[in-house]
């Protein structure tokens, strides 16, 4: 049977109250002598504090909740890592839910974070609906990289720079000679999605290369889809073309999409970069670990992270606070045609 209160008391000669005083530094002093029976009874007897409800009569309880998207993306995964390992700095406990593609799966986990009184939520996901808004009412949200724009009822965003990274992908390959640079784009209604692809359109644009739509194929964020699109769109491309080829360079929109991308030049027999360069975006530790390795925009996750675990110390405000968005930094592979260690 778990150790109360109540037995420390007893073993101590006094009050649960004063045991209280103790464990709590207050709100009333103790007396030098009892204190120190007192903290001999917690460690003969054991006790160890509820720090749940302790925390509930402060009025926090330490505690954030995280909904994110499927760690089977190694963008989200590191991204996870990221925030959870700023939250233990700060001595806050995660609780982890993962984000419904299609319908509404995680509202009981949205349940949970409020009845359990969390701190606030990081929303780290394109699901987060108006119905997911509802259910958590006044508990603070703040929203990392999420895909579709401001997440209603949230008090910050914590965002990526999806242009910039285009345009440095981009400009690489341009820099590499590439006149013909197709683009895996992610999904429709993706924010991202779309900018990444506006600043691969506009970069292409300002240098006087074609961005037309034909060399363009949508994907969700997967290695499967990935690899379905890379076939659709090299075998458009070539239909399109007066002479039969692939793009010489491709600009993906995610690292494990290129995953994908390398899956399919595989089964086409294409090499990568001698036949086609690749490039994308994400920076995860896994695209280092392809053959090649890809080169790719890294997202300096471990700054968001602490941006957004920062946004829920502070108090909530009705009004989101700007938080401009973090750029990416260009990490060099030899997916693109480039030797990192020369």
């Amino acid at each position: 049977m778990a150790v109360t209160r109540a037995d420390v008391a007893a073993a101590a000669g006094v009050s649960p109250a004063v045991v209280s005083y103790v464990i709590n530094g207050g709100p009333r002093p103790v007396a030098a002598r009892t204190r120190e029976r007192v903290e001999q009874a917690i460690s003969t007897l054991g006790y160890r504090p509820n720090a749940v409800a302790s925390a509930l009569r402060r009025g926090r309880t330490r505690v954030i909740g995280l909904l994110t998207e499927s760690p089977v993306n190694p963008f989200f995964a590191e991204l996870t890592e990221a925030i959870t390992n700023e939250a233990t700095s700060h001595g806050l406990a995660l609780t982890l839910g993962i984000a419904d593609i299609v319908g509404e799966r995680h509202l009981p986990f949205l349940h949970s974070v409020v009845d359990h009184r969390v701190d606030g939520v990081i929303a780290a996901t394109d699901h987060f609906s108006q119905l997911a808004s509802s259910v958590l009412g006044t508990v603070p949200v703040v929203s990392i990289q999420s895909t579709h724009g401001h997440v209603r009822g949230t008090s910050d965003e914590v965002q990526f720079d999806n242009e910039h990274a285009a345009q440095l992908a981009v400009e690489h390959l341009i820099e590499h000679g590439y006149t013909e640079i197709a683009a895996i784009a992610g999904p429709w209604l993706s924010t991202s999605a779309d900018r990444r692809i506006l600043g691969w359109r506009d970069t292409l644009t300002s240098a006087g290369l074609p961005a037309g739509d034909d060399l363009i194929e949508h994907a969700d964020f997967t290695a499967a889809d990935g690899r379905s699109a890379a076939h659709a769109l090299f075998g458009r491309v070539a239909r399109h073309h007066s002479r039969p080829r692939s793009p010489r360079a491709v600009f993906v929109s995610s690292d494990v999409q290129a995953i994908g991308v390398l899956q399919a030049c595989s089964e086409l027999g294409l090499r990568v970069p001698e036949d086609l360069a690749i490039i994308s975006v994400d920076g995860t530790d896994i695209g280092l670990r392809m053959s090649p390795p890809l080169t790719s925009v890294r997202q300096p996750l471990e700054l968001m992270a602490a941006a957004a675990v920062n946004a829920l110390l502070t108090e909530p405000r009705s009004d989101p606070r700007p938080i401009p968005p973090f750029r990416g930094q260009l990490v060099i592979g030899r997916s693109c045609g480039c030797d990192p260690h020369k």
